[in-house]
């Protein structure tokens, strides 16, 4: 008898091809972008039917909205404890470039990037990734509000100086794919630790420290 495409695939547990579908959609996010994300792509990738996605999922909205927890869980797990437990602005500026640097060569980054440009065209789905950002926001306020000089907590709020670190690192690897020379949030970050040091009056080595 002739193996069929269904037959030829191997037999997964639900978890497995919950995982799979997960996994693929990452990849079809990251390597194709939001705007050809379709069940038919991110179905053909995980090596499954489109009727399995719609098994494990309502549809592609609650299927992204997977890969963004599957992303953000994972990073908060990585990064918590580090960011509450820098005792300096320099540390908190250092673990900033690592994470950028991270987030952007294993293309986590660029899932949080192609969910903001995308969300808006999808009904429901803008709310639920803005309320997902807010975990990141609110763990980048706990961190940084520490650092706000005296004369300044009553004017500086740690929310909104989290908001705008949060949309910069967004904005800034969205403006990456305009630029001919590819300059993006590392750049940008070790740039700004450059002109730190300087105004400082620390010496600098010409490179990032």
């Amino acid at each position: 008898m002739v193996a069929t495409a269904q037959t030829r695939r191997p037999n997964r547990s639900g978890a497995a091809t919950r995982a799979a579908l997960v996994s693929a959609a990452r990849e079809t996010l990251v390597q194709d972008g939001f705007a050809r994300t379709s069940a038919r792509s991110v179905a053909a990738r995980a090596g499954c039917s489109q009727a399995s996605l719609f098994y494990h999922f309502e549809g592609v909205p609650e299927l992204l909205l997977a890969v963004l927890d599957e992303v953000s869980d994972r990073r908060m797990a990585a990064y918590r404890e580090p960011l509450l437990a820098a005792r300096t602005p320099r540390q908190l500026a250092r673990l900033g470039r690592t994470i950028a640097a991270d987030d952007i060569a294993s293309g986590d980054l660029r899932v949080l990037v192609e969910l903001v440009a995308g969300a808006p065209t999808v009904p429901g789905l803008k709310a639920q990734v803005a309320r997902r950002i807010g975990r990141w926001e609110d763990l980048v306020a706990r961190a940084a509000q520490r650092f706000i000089p005296p004369p300044l907590r009553g004017t500086v709020r740690p929310a909104v100086l989290a908001h705008a670190v949060v949309a910069g690192f967004l904005g800034l690897e969205l403006l990456r794919d305009l630029r001919e020379d590819g300059a993006g949030t590392e750049d940008v970050l070790t740039d700004l630790a450059h002109v730190g040091r300087l105004a400082a009056g620390a010496p600098d080595a010409g490179g990032p420290s």
